[in-house]
Order: C-alpha cells, then structure tokens, then sequence
C-alpha cells in the first residue's frame, strides 16, 4: 500500500490575484508578519511529503526569492502563460515517476488549511484507493466558489465553476475549495485531456473530475467541518478576515495554554512565535518573527517585538524591539527603542526615550531617560545619565565605547570613541570624553563659568536699542 512518503505536493500560486490591485504576487500579501504562503507550506511540512511543487508565474522573480531564501527544499515551476490550473499541473509532468504514488494539490492563497486536515485527506485516498478525494464544504454563500455536482447515488459526478454554472446549479451549497489528492498515475494519464471549453477559456483541473466519472473511477470527498479552513483571498477586504480568524485562531491556542491576553482584538501575534504561561500581554501588542517570551513577563501595551528573547520577570512598555535578547527581570519603556544586536544581563533598565544598539548591557545598569547607546559595552552597576550618548559614528566606521563596572555618568555626557572607560569612574555632567579614563578616576571636561555683573540688562537694553533702529 502507498504512504505519505509517496505523497507529492503541488501548490497552484501562478495567478496575479487582478482583485489584489497589486503588483506583489497575491500568495505573497501578508497575514501578520508572514505571505500566505508560507501557512500553507509550513503546514504542508508537517505532512511530511517526498516533494513540493510551488507553480509560480505572475511577478514569479519575487515569489522565487522568496521562496529560496525561506523554503530551499522546494522545487519551483515557472508557469510562463496562465492558461489555467490544469495547464500548471500538466507542467510538473515532467518530474513524474513511477513510484509516485498520491498528488496533493492545493491553491496557495488558502492560508486557513490546517495539516490534520491534510493528513485526513490523504488517508482516505489511501484507504479509499479513489481516483481521487477531495476537500468540500457546506457554505450558505457560495457565490465564487465551484459547485459540486452529484448524482442520485450520491457520487461526485462534475465541479462546475462559478462562471460557468446554470442558475440551478448556482443554488448548490456544497462547493469545491481546490484542495485535492489525486491518485498520480490517473491524474498524468488524464490531464492532457482537458479542453478550455469554458468561460475564462482556460484549462480547469476541476474538469478531471468529469473525465473520472466518464471512466468509472471512484472521487471521495471529505466534507471539512471548519469551513473557515478553506477560505480562499481575492482581495484586500477578504485578506483582512482571514487575518483575523489566523489572529483569533493563534491568541486562542496561547490563552488556552496559560497567556493572558488582556484585549485579544489588538492583540497581534506571530505563528512562529513561543510565549510562556504567566506571560501578560497587554493591548496593542505586536509580536512577530521568532521571538520567545519566557515566564512571568508583562509585555505591553504599545509593543512591538520582532525575533527577540526575552527573559522571565521582565516589563516592556510602549517600545520597539528588534533582534534583541533581553535578560531576567528587565525593565524598558516606555517609547525605548532596542535595535538589533543588543544583550542585556539581569535587572537592567532601558528607560523613556533610549536608543540602544548592538550593545551589551550588564547586570543592575541603567539607562534611565533620553539617552542613545550604540555600539558599547556596558559593565554591572552603570547609571548612564539623562541626554548621554556614545558618538559611535565619525562618518567611515562605527566605532566602539567600554564602560567598565560601577561607572557613574553624569547627565548630558558625549562618549567620543573609540573609548574605554575605567571601572569605579565617575563622569561629571555636561562633559566631552575623548580619552580613555583610568579606573577610579573624576573625568571632567567644561570650560570655565563666568557670571557677568548686570549682564541681562545690558544685554535686554543692546537689544531693544537695535529692534528701535529696525535693524
């Protein structure tokens, strides 16, 4: 008997999506932080197929790239004229042998379907040794959708597009999402078959069904009993529901798993993402990419996260990370942003209007307020003052600023590196360092104050005496 390890997968993401009004590929339009597509392969991996197809067409140098840079494992079938779903499967033909054994094939723009559905599907193809079993479902409005025709038996006879449908048939509520798994061998034997006879002119896959049924080869169906997991997007407006169905669908499953979620509506979170119980996210939240939030953290409201670690205990408030580890008991916000690079240690703080990046923060420091860290080391117990920055850049090169342990600085400091700056220091405010400070040292650069008797007044007078003259 065949098994999934015989199973081939060809996903249909040719088409321009007219209905997009977009010059990115439709399969490439985002829900969350990912394309659509990336859902359906990544839930076709967990099936474990020999193989994935993924016929390209519009635009399909960007859709390539992507793909290369994220699913390398993937074979890619440039479809140069859309002339149909038929003509896209009629090109992998060519990579078809013997030993093939079921053809999973479904659109790329259906980013709702899940693996166990999936897997159910080939399984009673397996079992069922059909020509063919496909995915339907019940919908009280089905208009868009290809309708399935039955006969009195009950056995699958014909798919009858949208377009193409008689009034009597467009009444039919059971519809055709365009998830298929073909037996290999009846599916190559068949598709040259197809004729364009149709509306749009093209070369219908869904057309295979009725050249079964002419040969008496047995088609199953599996009706599915989510019938959002097929929802299929055309336009902005239906890519807006579906992100809120995969959005509701992923903070469900985290809040079932111990996640408070304070407001689940403005609640963004990635599929990829890993967030512990005990975890609080307040309202407004954005976490996306890879990030990973360990126990007791309260992130929120008015975060954005984006491939960041962050450790147990820690609060985020109104702040912007990106490609940052953040260690236990951490404390940043509000409106900080941690760029890419950065590492804090234990207690640190990272307070209102900070910049930090590609810098290591140590256990017990502080950046309390209006300050920017770039390119530094910063040792343990280190109070950065207020409106302090380490001029990192001279105009060639980014260049690099150490601060030792138990080092105070005072407010207003420029570090001009490259720089280090002795452990135990203490910097006054308003200072320029340019040199390195041995440990233990007072490092003060001002020049001198000098008050001037009665200066304001004279100053007031010159003033008014020149406005006077209109000058």
């Amino acid at each position: 008997m065949q098994s999934l390890q015989d199973l081939n997968v060809i996903i249909l993401a040719a088409g321009k999506g007219k209905r997009m009004i977009s010059s990115t590929p439709k399969v490439l339009h985002k829900i969350l932080d990912k394309p659509m597509i990336y859902y359906i392969i990544n839930e076709v991996k967990k099936i474990n197929p020999a193989n994935i197809f993924v016929i390209t067409g519009f635009a399909h140098e960007t859709l390539e790239s992507y793909l290369k840079d994220n699913f390398p494992e993937v074979k890619i079938i440039y479809q140069e004229k859309q002339l149909g779903t038929g003509h896209a499967i009629l090109l992998t033909k060519r990579f078809y042998e013997e030993n093939w054994g079921n053809v999973l094939v479904l659109s790329g723009d259906s980013p709702l379907i899940r693996s166990e559905t999936l897997s159910r599907l080939v399984s009673q193809q397996l079992h069922g040794r059909y020509a063919a079993s496909l995915i339907t479902a019940i919908l009280d409005n089905p208009f868009g959708y290809g309708r399935i025709l039955r006969d009195q038996n009950g056995d699958i006879i014909k798919i009858v597009e949208e377009s193409d449908a008689s009034l009597e048939e467009k009444q039919i509520k059971e519809i055709n999402p365009s998830i298929y798994c073909f037996n290999s061998k009846y599916l190559f034997e068949n598709i040259e078959n197809l004729k364009p006879q149709n509306f749009q002119r093209e070369y219908y896959l869904t057309d295979i069904i009725e050249e079964f049924f002419k040969k008496n080869l047995k088609v199953s169906s599996l009706l599915v009993e989510d019938s959002t997991e097929i929802l299929g997007i055309n336009d902005r407006a239906q890519l807006a529901m579906v992100q809120k169905i995969m959005q509701k669908r992923i903070n469900e499953k985290l809040m079932l798993e111990g996640v408070t979620i304070v407001d689940p509506d403005t609640t963004f979170i990635s599929i990829d993402s890993q967030i512990s119980n005990d975890v609080v996210v307040q309202p407004n939240t954005f976490i996306y990419g890879k990030t990973v939030i360990k126990k007791d953290c309260n992130i929120g409201p008015f975060v954005q996260l984006m491939d960041c670690e962050i450790d147990e205990g820690t609060l985020i408030n109104s702040a912007v990370l990106v490609n940052a580890i953040i260690g236990k008991n951490n404390n940043i916000g509000p409106f900080s942003y941690v760029r890419p690079g950065t590492i804090t240690k234990t207690k640190v703080k990272i307070g209102g209007f900070c910049e930090v990046k590609k810098s290591i923060i140590n256990n017990n420091s502080k950046i309390p307020h209006l300050t920017y860290i770039g390119d530094s080391e910063i040792g343990e117990n280190v109070n950065i003052g207020a409106s302090s920055v380490t001029c990192n850049y001279d105009g060639f090169r980014k260049n690099k600023t150490i601060i030792g342990d138990n080092v105070f600085v005072g407010s207003d400091t420029m570090f001009v590196p490259p720089i280090k700056i002795g452990s135990g220091s203490l910097i006054a405010a308003g200072s320029v360092i340019t040199e390195d400070v041995p440990d233990n040292s007072l490092a003060i650069t001002r020049g001198k104050q000098i008050n001037i008797q009665n200066g304001a007044t004279k100053y007031r007078k010159k003033k008014s005496e020149l406005k006077d003259e209109g000058v």
